[in-house]
């Protein structure tokens, strides 16, 4: 009787966790959930971000934003920040109808266009069709976090860009964030490989 129960207890440890693993970071189960429509501008109103990793890539931190219009043809600035060790990481994005995309990860700088210029660029995805933006980041480039490491204070935001950031200054706020309260974060990402 005490093995069977043993093993009963073994079998839900095993199942729990694996199912805590397949749960996170992904789309159904996001590090960040917004709430839609909370901005007037569809093209910047933030609907999840979650992180992941690849098993034959786990040199690589994913992270996927999805956006309720995503659309190339605006001026915006889109990120996510976190935390790991004490140092604050930053993944963004500047879209401009008239250039190229840049996909950029590290160490969070004051948002200086020369600082922007010198964080090392990283592979991604913009794709409009899933309305969906992903940054492939190289662990080194952010700190390298080791398995089960934790990244902490999780938070995203979609801004207008230059020209249109203008806007602002006549008390029209085209911003999301996500948490929406400034003091709150999303959920933590423990690292996998």
């Amino acid at each position: 009787m005490k093995k069977i129960f043993g093993i009963l207890v073994c079998i839900l440890l095993i199942t729990t966790t694996l199912s805590a693993t397949v749960m996170a970071g992904n789309e159904e189960n996001p590090e960040l959930v917004d709430e839609l429509d909370d901005t007037d501008l569809d093209k910047l109103d933030i609907n999840s971000v979650w992180f992941y990793e690849k098993s034959d890539e786990p040199e690589y931190l994913y992270i996927a934003m999805k956006i309720k219009n995503l659309n190339e043809k605006i001026n915006a600035i889109f990120s996510v920040t976190w935390f790991y060790n004490g140092i604050k990481y930053v993944s963004g994005l500047d879209t401009f109808f008239y250039k190229e995309k840049v996909f950029r990860s590290s160490v969070y700088q004051r948002a200086t266009h020369q600082q922007w210029k010198t964080m090392p660029e990283c592979e991604s995805i913009f794709d409009i069709d899933t309305n969906i933006i992903t940054w492939k980041i190289l662990k080194v480039n952010i700190g390298n976090p080791q398995r089960d490491s934790v990244l902490t204070k999780t938070r995203a935001s979609a801004v207008l860009g230059f020209p249109s950031s203008f806007l602002l200054f006549l008390s029209v706020d085209y911003r999301d964030f996500a948490p929406n309260n400034i003091t709150d974060y999303g959920k933590d990402y423990t690292i996998k490989y």
